[in-house]
């Protein structure tokens, strides 16, 4: 068995225990899998090999723990997506992700489940999105694509950004959390476009 670490087009063999096999113009990055228990240790070994390749390539990351029996499947299932593939790495070439969270510091009201009236249940959801755009909006201008994620927070969001814009995307994120001081903004990257690779990921 073999583990997937990314797809690219660049034509560079990546340093070893790495491998790579050819598909048509593309690519896959691998290593032979390991038997090991899934842990925090191991999901961050492989997120650092990818963060490596993404420093020296555009690629389209694969997730930990995506495993095909040999090279030839990994070379035949990058075939059947080709077309696919290629547009995927198109769209992130260039470019890496930022993630960002947003959290009020004034404490919500608790919503009384069976008092609130639907005006007050609409007027405390308007709050709540006029706050998210108060900081997606314009980070959401700055970047190529945004995704926005589902969490408990009141935003959490990817941002696909250019690799020479990354400083300037960060600065700004400074400026809005001046800017609004009632919000908790935490920008963290810049990491692979995991939340812009399409199924590959």
């Amino acid at each position: 068995m073999i583990e997937l670490y990314a797809i690219t087009d660049d034509p560079k063999p990546p340093a070893p225990p790495l491998q790579a096999v050819q598909s048509d113009g593309l690519a896959v990055l691998y290593a032979e899998a390991e038997r090991r228990e899934v842990t925090s240790e191991t999901l961050w070994r492989h997120e650092q090999v990818v963060e490596k390749l993404m420093a020296e390539r555009d690629l389209l990351p694969v997730r930990f723990g995506t495993l095909v029996p040999d090279a030839h499947a990994a070379a035949q299932a990058v075939a059947e997506r080709r077309a696919e593939l290629a547009i995927s790495l198109d769209r992130v070439r260039g470019a890496v992700e930022l993630a960002v969270r947003v959290e009020t510091r004034e404490p919500e009201a608790a919503p009384a489940a069976r008092a609130e009236s639907g005006r007050d249940y609409m007027s405390a959801k308007a709050r709540r999105v006029a706050k998210v755009r108060l900081v997606h909006d314009p980070l959401a201008l700055a970047a190529r694509e945004s995704v926005l994620h589902p969490g408990p927070e009141l935003l959490r969001a990817a941002y696909l950004v250019d690799r020479d814009a990354v400083d300037d995307f960060v600065a700004l994120v400074r400026r809005l959390q001046e800017t609004h001081s009632e919000l908790d903004v935490l920008c963290t990257g810049p990491w692979p476009p995991y939340s812009f690779a399409g199924e590959s990921s």
